[in-house]
């Protein structure tokens, strides 16, 4: 798979990422180098991460898809003259809160808005989640203007004199998941100074999301892309077009794409317990969760050649890992079972071909698209239509002093995607997301696939040297 630049065999990419993964390392101990100094231009081009979500809204005339709400309920003594000013100090230290995307000369570019007080709307509202819901779901399904407004926008509901929610509506082409934990630890901070009267504890950023828009397109052009594009179109030759699943109504030419959310817990001593098998082998805990659920599809379908979708966080440089952006980026990774094989045997490919993979992690996957051109079929996207992701980032709540907090997020009822499905460490056990599109798949199906992929990671976790068809693993329904 790509260059085999050394006697090794492994590739001059990957020993080059590798590195870039160790000086990333160093320079966190030493607290981060400082971003490279550049005069931004005049008109910044949007970034990949960017113009994947535009795209992704445009193509829905009547709802923002990429969109989501979180509520964040607030119960207690709130200084709402300090949350109002910590809001505005978020907005003017993260850029990208205030950055509109929409079409320029040559293609999408980003316009950051100047520093302005951010609005922050009361409304009040009788207590009950049901009128807390009603008004969060009008947040998310109004559509954004998304070259004229801002991506994020805030409301307060007041209850009482004590009680409060927040309600943040925030379109991923301003925010990952990553951003999540970065925005309710800044967020935390600032209206901590403010209700206190001291400075935040927070350091100056080294750069804004802007910059690295320009340094990622920079990277990703000419003979540079050329040669990731190169490493994918080998990497996929040949590769089945869709992964099969149990599908309750067949996709067409006419299938919605309505979708449906299951949550479901993974108990910890499995996911520990898968973890310690990959960590044997040298492999992540990802790259364990990516092998149980290969075997889990296959076991399905009996298709032993998968290509899931895997997001990778697209923060290599130090100085991203303290910003709010889109730095995602999805890679079709190819899974391929050896029914003959043991799981450690499996573990162990999965492990090269995922290295392999993450040097070439910041090739845009639309770009791989159009390079692989894969066959299309009816009512599925074209190379991945299910992701696994595990949120290993460390996410933490907001927390203000004297108020108790609750953090609830919802979630746009389309989907593109037939499946995602993300994991995430929730105290000692696991919290699973299934989203799904409901068109096609039934909430009944998703809680046997939860079922069955706790039962594989638990039966390969304890066998890691069985052959894998000889693990009575559950099969097809």
């Amino acid at each position: 798979m790509g260059d085999t630049g050394t006697s090794a065999g492994v590739s001059e990419a990957r020993i080059a990422f590798e590195q870039r993964l160790l000086a990333r390392a160093a320079a966190g101990r030493r607290g981060g180098p400082a971003a490279e100094s550049r005069r931004r231009p005049d008109v910044v081009p949007a970034s990949f991460g960017q113009e994947r979500m535009w795209l992704s809204d445009w193509l829905d005339p009547e709802a923002s898809t990429e969109s989501t709400v979180f509520v964040i309920g607030l119960r207690g003594d709130l200084d709402v003259a300090a949350l109002r000013a910590a809001v505005t100090d978020l907005t003017h230290r993260h850029e990208v809160l205030r950055t509109v995307v929409g079409p320029g000369d040559g293609g999408l570019v980003q316009r950051v808005l100047p520093p302005a007080e951010v609005p922050l709307p009361a409304v009040d509202l009788p207590p009950g989640a049901g009128a807390v819901e009603s008004f969060a779901r009008e947040q998310l399904l109004r559509k954004l203007d998304l070259a004229a407004e801002p991506p994020v926008s805030w409301s307060l509901l007041r209850h009482a004199a004590d009680e409060h929610d927040l309600v943040l509506r925030m379109h991923h082409i301003a925010a990952d998941g990553w951003s999540e934990g970065v925005l309710n630890r800044d967020l935390s901070l600032l209206y901590r100074a403010r209700a206190t009267g001291r400075p935040a504890a927070l350091p100056e950023l080294a750069m804004q999301y802007a910059d690295f828009s320009i340094g990622q397109r920079e990277r990703q052009s000419g003979a540079a892309l050329e040669r990731g594009l190169a490493y994918w179109r080998q990497r996929l030759a040949g590769a089945p077009t869709t992964v099969p699943l149990p599908f309750d109504r067949a996709p067409g030419h006419d299938t919605a794409l309505e979708s449906g959310t299951a949550f479901a817990g993974i108990p910890g001593d499995v996911a520990d317990g898968l973890e310690k098998a990959a960590a044997l082998e040298g492999a992540s805990g990802y790259m364990g969760m990516l092998a149980a659920f290969a075997v889990l599809l296959w076991r399905g379908s009996g298709q032993c050649d998968l290509v899931i979708g895997s997001p990778v966080a697209g923060r290599e440089l130090p100085e991203t890992e303290q910003l709010i952006g889109v730095f995602t980026n999805t890679l079709p990774m190819r899974v391929r079972i050896r029914p003959e094989e043991s799981f450690r045997g499996l573990l162990r490919r999965v492990r090269e071909g995922a290295l392999d993979d993450f040097a070439y992690g910041e090739v845009p996957f639309q770009r791989i698209v159009d390079a692989v051109r894969p066959a299309r079929t009816p009512g599925r996207l074209p190379l991945v239509q299910v992701i696994l992701q595990l949120d290993n980032t460390g996410f933490a709540e907001p927390e203000f002093p004297g108020v108790d907090v609750s953090y609830r997020q919802l979630f746009a009822e389309k989907s593109a995607l037939d499946l995602t499905v993300s994991l995430g460490r929730r105290g000692r056990d696991y919290g699973a997301v299934w989203k799904y599109r409901s068109g096609l798949l039934a909430e009944s199906t998703l809680r046997m696939l939860q079922d069955r992929f706790v039962d594989v990671m638990r039966q390969v976790a304890a066998r890691p040297g069985t052959p894998l068809d000889a693990l009575g693993l559950p099969g097809a329904r």
